[in-house]
């Protein structure tokens, strides 16, 4: 009698399992043969610098700098969301027209415009880590951060678009391709917002300020000049020392004489650039004492009234202020009658 062959355990398969893993073989075949396509498209550096300028135009600086390959700064006060809010201009219809890439590295043309004016500008890219080891990731190469070069006295802060930012010697670091508006407006000098555009990595953008001394600078300087000539009454010589006046005659002196202020003079500020000078003011000022004549030693009292021309400059660094009267002592004496 023959024996009947062992039966074989059927082989059981999840039908959910396979098609789950079929599905992920099948994902992965499509996205290791899409890869290079959307490398070239999607992921192309062209489609970054695209990307970046549309980040700009909405006001995005966090997500335009995460497409920047730029050096550290510790002067990041103009490079956020507020200071593109408050920009003048945005760079606007982008489109590329031109592009190279040669390995590692790429040069993309682009055409924008920024205000009422287009540009063209070519900027570079460098390939950075790819995104989940397989998509290419391009950032726009900063090598230097372009910067608002100011050369600011009486402020140690401006306003770049509307935003305080410190006035650091080495420029502020700013985005580009924006249009910027800069001005200061600190207690003692003021300066009206002027446009500068930084286009592209780099550049050193100029703001050419036109600092003007305020309301409260005009009174403290007033009461500077009050109090230096006020104090010159305490002086008992001819020619008081660090004063803006003093007296000459043939006359031996015979003691002390006495000086008295009859008017102060009138203060107006002049400035240009951050050079700020006192215009001429007249102050009328009385010395009074004993003489002897050097010819008949005749004795007498005397009192003479004096106009004198004021002038000096003013220095303002921050906060503080310095006035300087002129010191030209007995040659700005002249008798008032």
């Amino acid at each position: 009698m023959a024996t009947a062959a062992p039966r074989r355990p059927a082989l059981l398969v999840d039908r959910a399992a396979f098609r789950l893993l079929l599905g992920a073989l099948l994902a992965v075949v499509l996205t290791v043969a899409t890869v290079p396509a959307l490398n070239l498209t999607a992921y192309s550096p062209q489609r970054s610098v695209l990307s970046y300028l549309a980040a700009l135009e909405d006001g995005d600086a966090s997500r335009a700098l995460g497409l920047l390959a730029a050096p550290p700064t510790r002067n990041t006060e103009a490079l956020h969301d507020e200071v593109l809010a408050g920009a003048w201009s945005l760079p606007s219809r982008a489109e590329v027209i031109g592009a190279a890439t040669d390995g590692d590295r790429a040069e993309v043309a682009v055409r924008f415009d920024l205000g009422d004016t287009s540009h063209e500008q070519t900027y570079t890219l460098v390939r950075g880590t790819p995104r989940w080891g397989l998509f290419d990731r391009w950032l726009l190469e900063v090598e230097k951060w372009p910067r608002l070069g100011l050369d600011v006295s009486g402020s140690s802060v401006v306003e770049v678009n509307g935003v305080s930012a410190p006035t650091d010697r080495g420029g502020i670091p700013v985005l580009f391709p924006v249009g910027y508006t800069v001005g200061f407006d600190a207690e003692y000098l003021r300066a009206d917002p002027v446009l500068v555009d930084v286009i592209a990595p780099g550049q050193i953008a100029t703001a050419t300020l036109d600092p003007q001394p305020t309301a409260a600078l005009l009174s403290e300087v007033e009461d500077r000049v009050a109090a230096q000539i006020d104090a010159c009454e305490e002086q008992r010589t001819l020619l008081p020392a660090g004063c803006p006046f003093g007296f000459e005659t043939d006359h031996e002196i015979l003691g002390d004489v006495t000086w008295r202020i009859v008017e102060q003079p009138p203060v107006t500020l002049t400035s240009s650039g951050t050079h700020l000078t006192i215009a001429p003011g007249e102050a009328v000022v009385e010395v009074s004492g004993r003489s002897r004549d050097i010819v008949t030693a005749f004795e007498s009292d005397f009192t003479e009234r004096i106009i004198v021309q004021v002038v000096g400059t003013v220095t303002v660094d921050g906060g503080e202020i310095e006035v300087d009267l002129a010191n030209e002592g007995q040659s700005l004496g002249e008798s008032a009658e």
